[in-house]
This record gives C-alpha cells, sequence and structure tokens, in this order.
C-alpha cells in the first residue's frame, strides 16, 4: 500500500524484442515449405508471431497520450486553483500573512 500522489506518473513503456538471427539453411527450407503450402492450397493465417500494424495504430497511440496529459495538467492546474484559494481565503478572515 502506498502514498496517495497528486501528480499521474507517465506509465513504464514495455518493448517487445526478438533477436533474430539468420540461416540460409532454415531460410530455404521455410521458402520451400510456404511453396508447397501455397501449390496445395494450405494458409497459415493462425500464426500468432505475425502482426499486423493497422492504418492508424500510431495516431491512435499519440491521441491516449496527448489525452492523457491535458487530463494530468488540468488535475495540476485545478489543484494550484484550489490551494490559491485557500490561501486567500485563511489571509482575509485570519490574517496570517
Amino acid at each position: 500500500m502506498g502514498l496517495p500522489r497528486f501528480f499521474k506518473e507517465p506509465k513504464i513503456h514495455e518493448f517487445e524484442y526478438i533477436p533474430r538471427y539468420y540461416d540460409p539453411i532454415k531460410e530455404e527450407i521455410n521458402r520451400r515449405i510456404d511453396d508447397i503450402h501455397a501449390e496445395m492450397g494450405i494458409s497459415d493465417s493462425d500464426d500468432q508471431n505475425v502482426r499486423l500494424i493497422r492504418k492508424g495504430t500510431f495516431k491512435r497511440r499519440y491521441e491516449r497520450q496527448h489525452k492523457e496529459l491535458r487530463q494530468s495538467n488540468l488535475r495540476v492546474f485545478v489543484l494550484v486553483v484550489i490551494l490559491g484559494l485557500i490561501c486567500y481565503f485563511v489571509n482575509r478572515y485570519f490574517g496570517f500573512m
């Protein structure tokens, strides 16, 4: 259990880095297998390792991050206004400053 926070911390970005090595023999075998599958009409659409970048993916990510940043800035602005009002009323009614 941690302390409550007034400021939202940015999320940690994790990258899925898979190192790739070139093996010409394995590449040739895979090419031949793909050719045979194409001749036989077998499709390999269930391959989970293949990811397609859809149109607009980067734009949606940018918009989401921009929205989070705006919300964070708004939160800080509201906090500053509230603290300013508290200081004003304390000074006006109690005369500490």
